[in-house]
């Protein structure tokens, strides 16, 4: 997979705490669990993709701005993007899109999360909306985000 890029918009940064045995890369969605951030490939599973889709969404916190080496010492000013307003292209299941479409992190082999790949899915279940129409199938999307973090994340409100 390849690396969410930020396409335009303003981004807004906020800094926290990473564990120091968490890997991240640049790009991935986060989500916080409890004091620091994770991966959404470390997202526990629940009992469907449509259900473990809309946990990931309560705790969203945004797109990672650099990389974490697993094992390289804890950090506190983890840089993670939150803001609604910035656009990124993410890689996705090759679809038509339509802005407004809603778009949750797409299911990795077995029971988790990719944490750079989304796919189409139910507001209830999506982070983030489509900004610009594919009229031909695509694997990559233009979108903007809603973090839980910034104001109201309710998909049907974004």
């Amino acid at each position: 997979m390849s690396v969410a890029r930020h396409r335009y918009g303003p981004q807004f940064v906020v800094h926290v705490a990473v564990d120091s045995a968490t890997a991240i890369k640049a790009g991935d969605a986060l989500y916080l669990d409890t004091d620091d951030a994770k991966p959404a490939g470390s997202f526990a599973w629940g009992t469907d993709l449509a259900a473990t889709q809309a946990s990931f969404t309560n705790v969203f916190l945004g797109i990672a701005l650099a990389d974490h080496p697993a094992n390289s010492g804890a950090v506190t000013n983890f840089p993670v993007d939150i803001s609604p307003l910035s656009v990124y292209e993410l890689t996705c299941t090759a679809q038509t899109h339509e802005v407004g479409d809603t778009l949750g992190m797409k299911k990795a082999a077995g029971n988790a999360l990719l944490a750079d790949a989304v796919e189409k899915a139910m507001a209830a279940s999506s982070c983030f909306r489509c900004v610009r129409r594919n009229a031909a199938a695509k694997d990559k999307v233009y979108v903007r985000m809603q973090s839980a973090y910034w104001g109201i994340n309710d998909a049907t409100r974004q």
